[in-house]
């Protein structure tokens, strides 16, 4: 397969084939950018953390799902943000049974915030469709991690990755 063992999507496929040893290292590879991703989709820290956890629970679980073939991050963020969805409309269920108010933060419009998770998980499933290069470029850009490049060469990597994602976007989901 040409994979490096030692990379994300190399310790993903080791996991795959039944490698438990690796998930500790995947843990600490995906720990940060799902979190992140949760938080973003919840705007409540004890729920993303919540939902966080169970993603990663699901990763290993499901590790024998991953398709070897495609990145590794993409499968994860979509593993998580569909987690984040279940949470939040769990969370809704029980505040519609109970008749609670919300001390969540947030907007005071729950569609717009079903919404806006719903878009973020197209997202990131859209992000999966990018190549590595791409897909390094924009979480570099988005997530603060460290890029390959800097100056012009990052800014006009993103600006073609950027534009590269809006096509693979319209593609994937009907908006033209």
């Amino acid at each position: 397969m040409g994979t490096d063992p030692n990379t994300l999507d190399g310790l993903m496929a080791r996991l795959a084939d039944g490698d438990r040893t690796v998930f500790a290292r995947v843990f600490e590879l995906l720990w940060g950018p799902i979190h992140r991703l949760c938080v973003s989709l919840l705007k409540n820290d004890a729920d993303a953390s919540d939902a966080a956890q169970e993603a990663m629970h699901k990763i290993l679980e499901r590790a024998s799902d991953y398709d070897k073939t495609r990145p590794a991050m993409p499968w994860a963020m979509a593993l998580a943000a569909w987690e984040c969805r279940t949470l939040a409309r769990k969370r809704n269920r029980r505040r519609e049974e109970t008749d609670e108010p919300s001390n969540e933060r947030g907007g005071e419009h729950p569609e717009e915030e079903f919404e806006q998770r719903d878009l973020t998980a197209a997202a990131v499933s859209a992000l999966g469709e990018l190549s590595d290069t791409d897909r390094e470029t924009l979480v570099a850009t988005f997530w603060d991690e460290a890029a390959s490049v800097s100056g012009a060469t990052l800014r006009k990597r993103r600006e073609r990755a950027l534009d590269r994602f809006r096509k693979t976007f319209r593609r994937l989901y009907g908006l033209d």
